[in-house]
């Protein structure tokens, strides 16, 4: 019993030696001495500042742990709560720091800021520890945090690798699991790797080759994305309200290098719709540009697309081009369509839109676009050239009614304008339709009671087959101005030359502020007041002169006015009122036989119009003229 007693006794005598060795240590170890030296030597491993926001700790268990508070990676490339260094224990006690794992507390790694790591050039750093380790950490992307929870460890084989990476953490209320293998870091040399992340219906796998020479790190490799909601998927990238339904794959080959990410020979795929192209953006993910070619598409499915586009260009500065072979559109096809953007923190600048659509019209638009939705904000430029503008307006719900059938064919139109949802202002237009050409400017405004400011210049133009179109427009309580000139218009057969018009249009009628005709069957006419429709009274009153009264009576289809002498020099003056069907004649005429009083009624819209029923008085003036005689 005596000996075991005295066994024991010697055997406790180490650990007491021990315990005093290490309290003397500890009592006389100066902690900022190793954390100089640590934080100089991570600095040195990272190519990165690192700072510390507090006084180094330690922890006795069954290895030592330093405990290194706030710390701080470059410009807040990396912020962590605390990392704990497991360092081993006789080299401690000889003064040195040789650690064996590192664990991350708290982490929040910024990818926005990954440009300055991959900027740094040099050799590949290894990782002397056995283990490092990430617990409850977070990662942050250009749009703000992608992962939350994020447990993650890096078993490296050798400190040169081959590394296994694993984790595991949350994307909003989806989890995720991240695995990658990285081959040895031999200097000078690439090294391989195979990257998959799974998780909220995603399964992403990169595999490839990364170098770090003289500009950085560098990687590139086929990439490969399948989706189990392809519209979900793409709403994380920021395209928002995408058409698609169901799975989606997108493939592509992948190159970081030198402040860019590229996606090269990119192809998607999802419920039919395919889109190949190429994506090439900085860093950031906000500057760049991106290439798309699409097959055929429903054009009121990306609606929602387009707009969501532009709300999300807030900040950035892309340079989009989109082609499509077919769009449908209100069930006709718009093809060869190409549009080339430029998404300006919310505002789009249409560098050239190029599309063929019904009756063969050629489209070129180009601008910028301020606003999208209910209310669109655009100034620009638009060219169109039209085979048939009829079949092109009919498709768009435009064409408009009773204008003749052999109308509204060829067009040309370019044009400066300005569209707010609500007014349409047309600083200028040049317009080539059929056999006529009008310049001119103007504005329209879509309310409630529609009203158009129009002022346009016509070489010529007939008139008939457009008057059922300014009727509905009246018959519509379009209100507003407009001021028109013709060389020459042609009105039921009849020659109007220098026509010029100043007019406010009304609900049902027109003002004539200036009505002038500048030669008619050889006379001269000037006329104001209100021409109103259907059965409303209509006052105007006119002037004319004309030297060749026989060719201006007979301009009325059921004139009997003939043998008037030929050279004779007659004026008028005289009123118009009723409706335009029975206007009753009142003033006075003056011949070279001698002045007369004008009666009877002009009819301008029955059969045969104009018609002239000449009253008793202005009869005998027509037989004066004529020498068959009467006073």
């Amino acid at each position: 019993m005596r000996t075991r007693r005295r066994k024991r006794r010697w055997a406790a005598i180490p650990v007491v030696l021990v315990s005093a060795l290490l309290f003397a240590l500890f009592a006389e170890l100066d902690l900022d001495a190793f954390r100089g030296r640590a934080v100089d030597s991570v600095s040195t491993w990272l190519d990165q500042p690192v700072t510390l926001g507090g006084r180094l700790g330690i922890r006795l268990a069954a290895s030592p742990v330093l405990v290194l508070p706030g710390v701080e990676v470059g410009d807040k490339l990396l912020t962590a709560r605390e990392a704990r260094v497991t360092v081993r224990f006789w080299p401690l006690l000889l003064g040195r720091v040789e650690p064996r794992s590192v664990t991350l507390v708290g982490p929040t790694i910024r990818l926005s800021s990954f440009a300055a790591w991959r900027a740094a050039a040099g050799d590949w750093p290894s990782l002397p520890i056995e283990r490092l380790d990430i617990v409850d950490g977070a990662v942050e992307g250009p749009e703000g945090r992608m992962l939350d929870q994020l447990a993650l460890a890096v078993v490296p084989a050798t400190p040169s690798g081959p590394f296994d990476i694993r984790g595991t953490g949350r994307s909003g209320n989806e989890p995720v699991r991240l695995e990658v293998t990285l081959g040895r870091l031999e200097s000078g040399r690439p090294v391989g790797f195979a990257a998959r992340v799974q998780g909220g219906g995603i399964d992403a796998f990169l595999s490839g080759a990364a170098n770090r020479g003289a500009v950085g790190l560098e990687l590139g490799g086929p990439l490969k994305v399948t989706a189990s909601d392809a519209s979900r998927f793409l709403s994380r990238l920021g395209i928002a309200s995408a058409p698609f339904s169901g799975p989606g794959t997108t493939e592509a080959k992948l190159a970081w290098a030198e402040g860019r990410v590229i996606l090269s020979d990119l192809s998607f795929e999802s419920g039919g719709v395919r889109v190949a192209g190429r994506v090439d953006l900085a860093e950031t993910l906000r500057a760049g540009e991106i290439q798309l070619a699409f097959g055929r598409i429903e054009a009121e499915h990306w609606r929602e697309a387009v707009v969501g586009l532009q709300a999300g260009a807030g900040g950035r500065d892309l340079s989009v081009t989109l082609t499509a072979e077919a769009i449908s559109v209100r069930g006709a096809l718009i093809r060869q369509a190409r549009a080339e953007l430029r998404l300006l923190d919310r505002q789009m600048a249409l560098r050239q839109l190029q599309a063929l659509a019904p009756g063969g019209t050629e489209l070129a638009v180009f601008g910028r676009i301020s606003s999208m939705g209910a209310k669109p904000v655009y100034e620009g430029e638009i060219d169109l050239l039209s085979d048939n503008l009829r079949v092109a307006l009919a498709w768009l719900g435009l064409e408009p009614p009773g204008v003749a059938l052999d109308r509204l064919r060829r067009a040309q139109v370019s044009l400066r304008m300005s569209f707010d949802g609500e007014r349409m202002t047309v600083p200028s237009f040049d317009l080539k339709l059929d056999t006529s050409r009008m310049l001119g400017n103007g504005t329209l405004m879509l309310t409630p009671v529609p009203r158009i400011d129009l002022r346009v210049a016509i070489d010529r133009i007939t008139l008939d087959p457009y008057l059922p179109l300014l009727a509905t427009a009246l018959e519509a309580g379009t209100v507003g101005n407009v001021t028109a000139s013709a060389d020459l218009a042609t009105w039921q057969g009849i020659r109007l030359r220098d026509l010029d018009i100043d007019a406010i249009i009304t609900p049902g009628a027109v003002d004539f502020r200036r009505f002038r005709i500048g030669e008619v069957a050889g006379a001269r006419v000037t006329a104001a007041g209100r021409a109103a429709l259907n059965d409303a009274s209509s006052d105007l009153s006119f002037d004319l002169m004309t030297n060749r009264p026989s060719e201006l009576f007979r301009l009325f289809a059921n004139s009997d006015a003939v043998g008037l002498a030929a050279n004779a020099t007659v004026a008028a003056a005289g009123r118009l009122q009723g409706t335009l069907a029975d206007l009753k004649l009142s003033g006075a005429i003056v011949s070279p036989d001698g002045t007369g009083d004008l009666d009877g009624a002009v009819d301008l819209t029955g059969p045969g119009a104009p018609n002239l029923h000449a009253g008793p008085e202005l009869r005998r003036m027509i037989d004066r003229l004529a020498g068959r005689g009467g006073r």
